[in-house]
């Protein structure tokens, strides 16, 4: 039972941002442990760590959504984005290999794709194949269980069978049905200086700049608006050809605007996850160790709530030595297409209908294939 090293970040890959959030509380709150709980402490620096994991990623999917906005035209997009449902599935994974997007990221470049005539079952695919699928996350999970080519290979395979089936699932899907519309209707008024189909719009006198996400203030509280809405109204632009400086002050704005909406809801995933890892003992995980009948439902669960970003969990699932490999296996394929902060954030960003298809689609296939791949004796 002792072999069972339950620890909340990963022993190469996540101990900066462990590091740094306990830098962080140490520096801002001196002698925390005079008036605070260790649990507590344990809480906000785990959320704080959590956050900056993600951030980076964050960032740079803002970054390339702000980019696929100023500077590809919809026209380009519905020209050349496959029609066919095959070619549509094969190119969203494909995608994923060549454009590498951590799943707390790939949410606002899905939105950009959507709005830019991507179809909708390549861009699901694309957003839960791209966070595992690409390079850098392939290595790490090959140093992380020690040069494991099947691990790493089952884990590819899986999540994107998976990004097939719930591309499938979404077939007759519009994007209309996908994307809520408080969002999508605004997304073209950018006033950026991008001057492709909405170049027209641009004659507007003054339009807010538009989130990928909703306003965390206009669903939760209102004295939250102030973070996100920035308040800066877009300057009339001429129809005429831009110069480089205003696209890229229009990619700036974008990636304002983007970024600070979807870490507003990054943060409500982030102290759930950090809430299960300070009160949750280890000792709670022994009874699931035994068999994968309840090991993998428990490691899928784990992978829920522990949140970790797809360039660490492999770390992560590789200290669970006492589990079974079929359940650190469920942990690596579930946890990058279905945790808490991609749950806030999903909810977010679409619809209902798509909601419960990136919930249970991704869950269900996970759990059918880590159970054949054990009752196979593929894995243990």
């Amino acid at each position: 039972m002792a072999s069972c090293r339950f620890r909340p970040f990963g022993t190469v890959a996540a101990v900066s941002p462990a590091a740094t959030a306990h830098h962080f509380i140490q520096r801002t709150i001196p002698h925390p442990h005079h008036f605070m709980d260790a649990r507590l402490i344990h809480l906000a620096q785990t959320a704080l760590a959590v956050f900056l994991e993600a951030l980076p990623f964050l960032v740079l999917g803002s970054l390339v959504s702000a980019c696929m906005e100023v500077f590809v035209p919809r026209a380009w997009v519905e020209r050349r984005a496959p029609k066919s449902l095959p070619g549509a599935l094969a190119f969203g994974v494909a995608l994923g290999t060549v454009l590498p997007t951590c799943e707390c990221g790939v949410v606002p470049v899905v939105r950009r794709m959507l709005s830019k005539g991507v179809p909708v079952p390549a861009a699901v695919a694309y957003m839960l194949a791209a966070p595992v699928v690409n390079p850098v996350v392939m290595v790490s999970t090959w140093v992380a269980f020690r040069g494991d080519m099947t691990m790493t290979a089952l884990r590819a395979a899986v999540v994107a069978a998976t990004a097939v089936a719930v591309g499938i699932s979404v077939r007759r899907m519009a994007v209309g049905e996908a994307v809520r519309p408080d969002a999508g209707s605004a997304a073209h008024l950018c006033g950026c200086g991008c001057v492709h189909d909405h170049a027209a719009e641009h004659y507007a006198p003054t339009s807010p700049a538009a989130p990928l996400l909703p306003r965390f203030g206009e669903v939760l509280a209102a004295g939250m608006a102030s973070v996100s809405a920035g308040g800066e109204q877009a300057a009339p632009v001429p129809a005429a050809p831009a110069s480089r400086a205003a696209q890229w002050h229009g990619v700036a704005r974008h990636m304002t605007a983007d970024l600070l909406d979807a870490c507003a809801w990054l943060l409500p995933g982030a102290l759930a996850a950090a809430t299960f890892r300070a009160f949750t003992p280890p000792e709670a995980l022994f009874l699931f160790m035994d068999t994968p009948a309840l090991a993998i439902p428990a490691m899928m669960g784990l992978a829920v709530l522990l949140s970790v970003c797809s360039e660490a969990d492999a770390f992560v699932a590789a200290s669970f030595v006492g589990f079974p490999a079929s359940a650190r296996l469920a942990f690596v394929a579930l946890g990058p297409m279905l945790d808490l902060k991609l749950m806030a954030m999903y909810g977010a960003a679409f619809r209902r209908g798509l909601v419960l298809r990136l919930v249970v689609l991704p869950t269900l296939c996970v759990w059918a294939a880590c159970m054949l791949l054990a009752g196979l004796g593929v894995l243990e």
